[in-house]
This record gives C-alpha cells, structure tokens and sequence, in this order.
C-alpha cells in the first residue's frame, strides 16, 4: 500500500513539474508584458506563486521520500560507487586540498561575476536613456531580467524565492529525482547525473535554450558537490548564492526590458 501511494505521489510530482515547464515561457512573458505595461505588482505576484511552487514541490517530494532522510546520501544512490565524478576524483587524484580548492573556486566565481554584474549595471545607468541598440549576440543569452527586483518589497520577496529555491530545488532535484531516476527507471552513474541534469535544465524553459544549458550544467556542478560532500548542504548553499546576488544588483533607470547582456553571465537557477 506504501509503495503505490508513493508511486503515485511520484506520479503527481513528475505532473506538476511538467505542467510547470509548459506554463513557464507564456508565464514570463506575461510577466514582461504586465511590466512594460506599468504592473508595478507584476513582480511580486510572479514572486508568490514561485514561492507556492517550489513549497508545493518539496512537500511532495518529502512525501514521496516518505521523510527518509537517509536517501539525501549519495551512498543511497550508488553514486559514490559508479558516477563518474568518483572516478575522476580517485583516477586524477583530486581530493583533500584539491577539493577544497574547487570549492573555494566555485565560491570566489560567484563574487567575481557579482561585483562584475554591478559594475555593468552602475555604466549602464550612467548612459542617456534613450534607444539602446540590441546587438543579435543577446538573443544567444539566458532571459531572465525580468525577474530581476528593483524595489525594496521586490528585492525582499526575491531574497526570500532565492533561498527556498536553493532549499526546495536541491531536495527535489538532487533528493528526489535521483531517487527516483535510480530506484524507479533503475538509472546508474554517469547517465543518471546527465539525465536528472537535464530535467533540471528544462524547468527553467522559460530563459531560453542558452539558461536551460547553462542550469543543466549547474546541475551537474551541484551533483558533483553533493557526491563529494556527501551531503545536500553545500549545493544548497551554493544555490541559494548563485541567485541570491542578484539582489545587490542596482535598479535600471529606464523602464524599458532590454535583454541584459553581460549582466546574464549567470543563470537563475
């Protein structure tokens, strides 16, 4: 009876995950719409019902894990055995100081492309605010600025997607789906981490093919931290600062959307 109630619970995860993936691209540019139209509240609206998903899609992912927590280990998945990020780690010898080296990496690559992203934003303010050219090479970007907060209230409520992104995303993505990819379709190592990876990737349909690469490829780099570490904990973290720094970032004087260009050297994941 437990095992068909968590199928099925599987069952409705894995639809509301789908159906949020096709709702996603008319969702945001509804929200690009409503703001070019003067929506002053078309942010924080977006900004709640992110929030009831991601707190909807944890709480059935824990329910579907029935609120074992000994599945949050890699060692449950066998990826400590079979994926390939252990053989690299054993084979290249990257442990101990070199681990910590690629922790440091990733961390110190956050605050470089942070402090980099409000310099861009502080010269852009400074030019006239007339019609801005935009070059083709910006379609190639992920599009995300309009999720981007520019108030108080905004930058607040953004904070707050930001850290339960980072908490609800990892237990679903890389707590409950690679249970489920391992347990339920019996996937194994290397191709179960590309496979979640690109599930990952495309729930963030909506920025385009470019940020459903590049959050793919964060995927891949938060499976690596949780296979290390061997918990949840540091790609939680990471997370949570990946789309956390976007709230430092200076409010646009203009009104207008265009496509950030270099300021979308980073995904929201």
């Amino acid at each position: 009876m437990l095992t068909a109630l968590t199928f099925l619970l599987d069952l409705i995860l894995a639809a509301y995950l789908v159906q949020r993936v096709i709702r996603s691209s008319h969702a945001y540019r509804k929200l690009k719409s409503a703001i070019e139209e003067g929506d002053t509240k078309a942010r924080t609206r977006y900004y709640l019902r992110s929030l009831v998903f991601e707190f909807t899609s944890v709480t059935l992912a824990l329910f579907a894990l029935q609120f074992d927590f000994s599945k949050f280990h890699p060692e449950y998945l066998a990826l400590n055995h079979a994926s390939v990020f252990q053989s690299i780690l054993r084979d290249g010898g990257l442990a101990g100081d070199y681990a910590r080296g690629i922790y440091w990496g990733f961390y110190m690559g956050i605050l470089v492309a942070t402090v980099f992203a409000i310099l861009i934003r502080l010269w852009k303010n400074r030019r006239a605010n007339g019609d801005r050219k935009k070059h083709w090479w910006c379609r190639l970007l992920p599009d995300f600025s309009a999720l981007l907060p520019s108030g108080p209230r905004e930058r607040f409520l953004f904070a707050a997607v930001a850290i339960s992104a980072g908490v609800c995303e990892e237990v679903v993505f890389r707590g409950w789906l690679l249970c489920t990819l391992h347990n339920v379709v019996e996937l194994n190592g290397t191709t179960l981490v590309l496979v979640a990876a690109a599930c990952f990737g495309l729930v963030h349909f909506y920025q385009g093919a470019t940020g459903m690469i590049v959050t793919a490829i964060a995927g891949i780099l938060f499976t690596f931290l949780y296979v290390q570490s061997g918990s949840l904990l540091l790609p939680i973290l990471l997370h949570i600062l990946i789309d956390l720094r976007w709230v430092l970032l200076p409010a646009r004087r203009s009104v207008d959307l265009p496509i950030l260009a270099t300021e979308n050297s980073g995904s929201v994941a």
